[in-house]
């Protein structure tokens, strides 16, 4: 097993939407589903479920971004009440867009590192 990928390698392919083992083939199918197997590789991706993960993950990053741009917007008072919701809702939006994929694909890199056996 010497050429088995590191954690942070693992850890990045799934970052990069790519397959935790070989790094070429991608995890998902579509947007969120996930492919039962990699396309270049042939890993198994089944049982690998990050069900809620992602979620609790995103969540937790686009708040960290969303809550200092809100109050920044609301002590500079230059926009009026209107625009900041219209230009907090597009950035929290997009950022949920953005970074669920990466998210899961972060959770299904985790799952499957911790799914094989370690000599």
């Amino acid at each position: 097993m010497s050429d088995a990928p590191t954690l942070t390698k693992t850890l990045l392919n799934g970052v990069r939407l790519n397959c935790p083992s070989c790094g070429a083939g991608g995890i998902f199918a579509s947007y969120l589903k996930r492919r039962d197997a990699c396309p270049h590789c042939g890993e198994s991706f089944v049982g690998l479920d990050a069900d809620d993960g992602p979620a609790w993950l995103t969540i937790g990053i686009a708040a960290h971004i969303v809550v200092p741009l809100l109050i920044f917007l609301e002590r500079r008072e230059w926009l009026g009440y209107y625009a900041e919701f219209l230009v907090v809702v597009v950035a929290t939006v997009a950022i949920v867009l953005l970074v669920l994929p990466r998210s899961k694909g972060f959770w299904i890199s985790i799952l499957w590192w911790n799914s094989k056996p370690r000599d």
